[in-house]
């Protein structure tokens, strides 16, 4: 007798694209779309550190020789010091009137570090008022020049 059972083959498909071609493919796509982001995020985080690093080494310090930063009020020297002038344009300072608010000592001028940051403040701002005053094209009176 005659086996009729049929025995059947797996089909070849051929022109296709396999399964697994697919999988490599969408899984390269994958790792590029990661690196990417790992990258940008590397990147960010140095730009991060580097501005950070630059505020850092930036910044001005004020000598702390004799606690200066942690004292409300300042002698006519400290003053100096922290103003980063000489003691007497300091004391020419107070006596003129520029800076009023001061005690004077037995030893000396007091001052508040609270009065020496205004007053350097507004000594910068008139300052860049005064460079930024300057009429353009003209004169001082305001006129422009006649040709």
């Amino acid at each position: 007798m005659a086996n009729n059972r049929s025995v059947q083959h797996p089909v070849k498909r051929t022109g296709g694209i396999n399964a697994n071609f697919i999988g490599m493919v969408f899984l390269g796509i994958c790792m590029l779309i990661a690196g990417l982001s790992v990258g940008g995020s590397i990147r960010k985080l140095n730009k991060t550190i580097e501005e950070k690093n630059f505020a850092a080494s930036s910044t001005v310090t004020v000598p702390d020789s004799m606690g200066i930063a942690q004292r409300k009020y300042l002698s006519e020297k400290d003053a100096a010091e922290y103003l980063n002038i000489s003691a007497e344009k300091m004391v020419s300072l107070m006596t003129s009137g520029e800076i009023v608010e001061y005690i004077r000592t037995d030893t000396g001028y007091s001052v508040s570090i609270e009065v020496l940051d205004e007053w350097f403040d507004n000594e910068s701002y008139q300052t860049k008022i005064r460079n930024n005053a300057a009429p353009i094209g003209g004169s001082e009176d305001g006129e422009t020049p006649e040709e």
